[in-house]
């Protein structure tokens, strides 16, 4: 090994925080910043893949980091998460929905005051541009644009699902991300026209930033683990294909993401100390909410077999979204409802191909965004190129079953809509004998639920006096100085969206904490 330049800022994952991070930071030539990603980096649209910038499919083949999670204890799935400069806003469906006030506002009140509303709204507006809307709660001059689909742009499926959800009695709302929205509407979606998603990368590494002398944009590492010197993080060991080398940094940022952040962070001796001795890892600091608390989205749907000419293959997967509150929940907008154009059964859902009989289904889909299942990631080996171990633990609180199978009935119901009924071929698995029946409701849960890609809270911010906390609200891992943590990890809570608007926002909000430092 040897060392190499000293930074100010070493950031680990360039992905839909550690970008803005390492832009706004590099902003200030007098800060030295690496961002280190484990994917390819492209630095021009022209050099970009195809599915990469192709917003209306999701790129979840070419750009992944193949993990595998125990959606339930008997059931794997495959676990997409983005590998490559951008993360998972280069690879995802584009929606740019944030949270809701009431969501940040719970961050602060379980301790960290620096994360309410007032305080989080200026950052989102700092990373938009967006193109239909103004006032006070929209940004113009953001790197990120945001666009709403027009009428005139909307499949005949995603018309169907707007006019069927209108005649169930349900609001329409033009702006998802007004604070006071809810209903179905235009989902606003991360791209300037109609089909060329914009990352992180694209949007924030400009050839002017990348231009930049004091900014270090290292591609296809993966970092092994921070380098603790006594109780400071003083850089990171990286590996370069069969190449280890040492970075040294005045500041370590962790930004890979609520799979890949906790695994970084035991490898390098902070986490649950029965973990980390059971793995031959040194102890530098007993850190028990490491790996924990994982939360993700839970989702289950109406799968219908398209009628010939209805599969809509090429349009944008989704363009239509309802939000609203779950049943007997009384949580605003709680739970997301979208006609999904396509999902193709050889990805997502292939627990459901044999029973469908099809490649392509078309999905009047369901998203519980706060579930109360907790799983929890964990090492599967020291060496950085295996995967950690996921388990999501879905289903394992009562109250979501009950959850999802009450969001079950609401689209079985927007199914029987005429318009939307006519697009399909036949529907999969469900029949009404069976939604008669709270036993094989329960069932069809259970053998359908899928996750959303939304992992959030495996590294989460809270007071020192909180044991389950391992950053505090300015993100500093608590006990190691240097050591700080910027991406979905640190979510307190789940917030009533996708989650990459909000972790956009984590990097420009941790970006502004850390600049005084």
């Amino acid at each position: 090994m040897e060392a190499r330049d000293a930074f100010d800022y070493i950031i680990v994952g360039a992905g839909s925080a550690g970008v803005p991070l390492a832009a706004r930071l590099s902003a200030d030539p007098a800060r030295r910043v690496a961002l280190i990603e484990a994917g390819p980096d492209y630095p021009t649209v022209a050099e970009t893949p195809a599915d990469l910038l192709d917003g209306n499919e999701m790129s979840l083949i070419e750009h992944d980091w193949g993990f595998t999670a125990g959606l339930l204890p008997t059931r794997p799935t495959r676990y997409f998460q983005g590998k490559v400069t951008g993360g998972s806003s280069a690879v995802g469906n584009t929606i740019a929905i944030r949270g809701m006030p009431e969501d940040f506002e719970e961050w602060a009140a379980a301790g960290n005051p620096e994360w309410a509303w007032p305080k989080v709204l200026p950052h989102f507006l700092a990373l938009e541009n967006d193109l239909d809307f103004g006032g006070a709660f929209h940004g113009h001059d953001g790197p990120i644009p945001i666009r709403r689909w027009r009428p005139d742009e909307l499949t005949p499926v995603q018309q169907s699902f707007l006019d069927g959800v209108l005649a169930a009695g349900y609001p329409y709302t033009d702006d998802h991300n007004h604070p006071a929205s809810t209903g179905v509407g235009p989902a606003p979606s991360t791209r300037r026209d109609s089909r060329v998603r914009v990352s992180t990368a694209m949007g924030y590494l400009t050839p002017e930033v990348r231009a930049r002398d004091n900014l270090t944009i290292i591609a296809g590492a993966v970092v092994n683990r921070v380098l603790v010197d006594g109780a400071a993080a003083r850089g990171v060991e990286v590996l370069t294909g069969s190449a280890t080398q040492e970075l040294r940094a005045r500041r370590v940022i962790v930004s890979a993401g609520a799979v890949n952040t906790p695994a970084i962070l035991l490898r390098s001796g902070i986490g649950p100390e029965d973990e980390l001795r059971r793995h031959g890892i040194d102890v530098r600091l007993d850190l028990p909410g490491v790996g924990a608390g994982l939360s993700e989205q839970a989702r289950t749907g109406v799968f219908m077999v398209p009628k010939p000419g209805a599969e809509n293959h090429g349009k944008s997967v989704g363009q239509i979204v309802m939000r609203t509150a779950g049943t007997g929940t009384a949580r605003a907008n709680d739970m997301y409802y979208a006609m999904v154009n396509h999902f193709n059964l050889a990805v997502q859902f292939p627990h459901l191909r044999d029973a469908a009989q099809a490649e392509r289904v078309t999905c009047l889909l369901a998203v519980a965004r706060e579930p109360r299942s907790r799983g929890r990631v964990t090492l599967a080996s020291t060496d950085p190129r295996v995967a950690p171990r996921v388990d999501l633990d879905f289903l394992s609180s009562e109250e979501d079953h009950r959850l999802l199978a009450d969001a079950l009935r609401v689209v079985w119901e927007l199914a029987q809509s005429p318009k939307i009924r006519d697009m399909a071929d036949r529907i999969v698995l469900l029949t009404d004998s069976l939604m008669d029946s709270d036993e094989a409701v329960r069932d069809y849960v259970t053998a359908s639920v899928d996750p959303a890609y939304n992992p959030t809270g495996t590294a989460r911010m809270g007071p020192a006096g909180d044991p389950g906390a391992v950053v505090d609200q300015r993100c500093a891992v608590h006990g190691i100085d240097g050591l700080f943590v910027a991406d979905a990890s640190v979510m307190p809570g789940q917030v009533r969206a996708n989650i990459n608007m909000t972790v956009n926002m984590i990097g420009e909000r941790v970006a502004e904490l850390l600049g005084d430092d």
